[in-house]
């Protein structure tokens, strides 16, 4: 395991990391980085990004090491949401520049900007601007509400943190390449390396962005034709949109879960709605079988708590722990539960805020990590402490301050 500590030695932090878990309002001792993990036998980073002490270029600068150590005759893809940072936008172009196959699909509305990070994209041999007929900024999605969401990369091969080379690598998770929702926020980001099945759907996922394939009712998802699903060996992942009414990507993930009261449930989510209602009742559920369960919601233009009023009362009165903070970007949570006659530690992630538009309107990913079992668990662990970064400096919400400012 590495794990990466912006403060503080690593054994103070454990100390005080069992102290957090007993009182939980505990500020943590100091924000990670940066850990390591081997999940299903392959190599496994995850990057965060802590903005209270300002703005922290952690996960755009390793995504910019992995576009740099890409070689000559190598091929990177990647899908962008938003574009303003000038440095990932010049290490795409030098890697054009020194051989290296760049492909790049864009949400749309970033075709109109004059942002030299814009210009820079533009001068790539193959890029496209996504925008749909019905005036949406999808690239498989049909929808008018339509954005191009997800935040991947894939890389034929790179260089791992240690210095060694590697193939089928994929980089994902919430950042955007812009300030604001990206080192000025909360975030987090994984690199999964050598699992070639996992390269592979995230590779098909791309090409069907790039192609723009669209399907009747905006049903991209669908399992009963092996549709939108990328199953791998240290992930699997799902993807966006999906038919309204049909499924809720995320529920169906949990459904492997017997909640009880040695269950432990933290949500980092930048915004929830009340159009996931089955989601809603989920997070309900396992609370009514004992699971312990916290979030760290973002904040709104207003300064509240980016969480409708019906959902914040609803999980309150479950017993939902919530706390609201500035800048929380992030789209994970991180589950120690019984799966089976086990208990495991797992991470889901990705690109999916806890909305309706995340589910049956956008582009997006939605990726549930291999578990970890055992006494050791890094990647469980690093998500554990930049949840608490985020949580344990928030603005506690009650019944009676909605919307918790």
């Amino acid at each position: 395991m590495t794990l990466r500590l912006r403060a503080g030695s690593a054994a103070l932090a454990a100390m005080l990391g069992a102290l957090v878990a007993i009182v939980p309002g505990l500020p943590s001792a100091a924000a990670v980085s940066s850990a390591s993990a081997v999940i299903g036998g392959y190599p496994v980073w995850a990057h965060f990004s802590n903005p209270d002490p300002g703005r922290d270029y952690t996960i755009h600068t390793e995504l910019q090491r992995l576009i740099d150590r890409t070689p000559a005759g190598g091929t990177i893809r990647g899908t962008i949401h938003s574009l303003s940072i000038d440095s990932v936008a010049e290490a795409l172009l030098r890697a054009q520049n020194r051989g290296v196959a760049v492909w790049v699909v864009v949400d749309g509305k970033n075709e109109a900007s004059a942002d030299p990070a814009v210009a820079t994209i533009k001068q790539l041999a193959h890029y496209k601007f996504c925008q749909n007929s019905s005036g949406g900024h999808g690239c498989i999605s049909t929808s008018a509400d339509s954005d191009m969401h997800t935040k991947m990369f894939t890389f034929s091969g790179t260089v791992d943190p240690n210095g060694v080379t590697r193939s089928n690598v994929v980089w994902f998770g919430s950042a955007n390449l812009t300030y604001a929702t990206g080192p000025d926020a909360f975030n987090n980001a994984i690199t999964v390396y050598g699992d070639s099945a996992l390269y592979t759907g995230f590779v098909a996922n791309f090409t069907d962005m790039w192609n723009r394939r669209h399907y009747t009712g905006n049903d991209y998802y669908d399992a009963a034709s092996s549709r939108g699903y990328y199953l791998g060996t240290a992930a699997d992942a799902y993807a966006s949109p999906e038919g309204a009414g049909q499924t809720d990507t995320i529920v169906n993930r949990l459904n492997d879960i017997t909640p009880d009261s040695d269950c432990r449930l933290r949500v980092g989510m930048a915004s929830v709605t009340g159009g996931r209602p089955e989601l809603v009742s989920l997070v309900k559920r396992f609370r009514s079988s004992g699971c312990a369960v916290w979030m760290a919601v973002g904040t709104d233009a207003a300064g509240g708590i980016a969480m409708d009023s019906g959902v914040y009362a609803d999980l309150l009165a479950a017993g939902v722990k919530i706390r609201r903070k500035n800048n929380v970007h992030d789209k994970f949570f991180v589950l120690y539960g019984l799966n089976g006659s086990a208990y495991q530690y797992r991470v889901y992630t990705g690109s999916q805020n806890w909305t309706q538009d995340a589910l049956n309107e956008n582009d997006e990913i939605f990726v549930k990590m291999g578990p970890e079992t055992g006494s050791t668990h890094p990647l469980y662990d690093a998500y554990y402490t930049h949840f608490n970064d985020a949580y344990n400096t928030g603005v506690t919400c009650t019944a009676s301050n909605y919307p918790c400012k």
